[in-house]
C-alpha cells in the first residue's frame, strides 16, 4: 500500500470515527464544513486549499494556513 493510499484511508477512518462521536453521518459533517467555509468566505478572502474545518462533539476547529494568494 502506498503512502498516499494510507493517508487517504487514515483520513477517511478519522472522519468516520468523528462522525460517529457526534452522531451524524460523514455527509452531514462534510456539509457542515462546507457551510462554515462558505459563510466565512462571504466576509473574508479565503483560499479553499488552505482552510481546514474539523468538527467533533465538543468543538469546531477552523485552521487557515499561509497567506492569501
Amino acid at each position: 500500500m502506498s503512502v498516499p493510499s494510507v493517508q487517504i484511508a487514515k483520513e477517511r477512518l478519522h472522519t468516520l470515527l468523528g462522525a460517529d462521536r457526534i452522531e451524524c453521518t460523514p455527509d452531514i459533517t462534510e456539509q457542515l464544513s462546507s457551510d462554515i467555509y462558505h459563510t466565512l468566505a462571504k466576509y473574508m478572502d479565503l483560499n479553499s486549499r488552505k482552510i481546514e474545518v474539523q468538527i467533533t462533539r465538543s468543538e469546531i476547529l477552523i485552521r487557515y494556513t499561509g497567506e492569501k494568494n
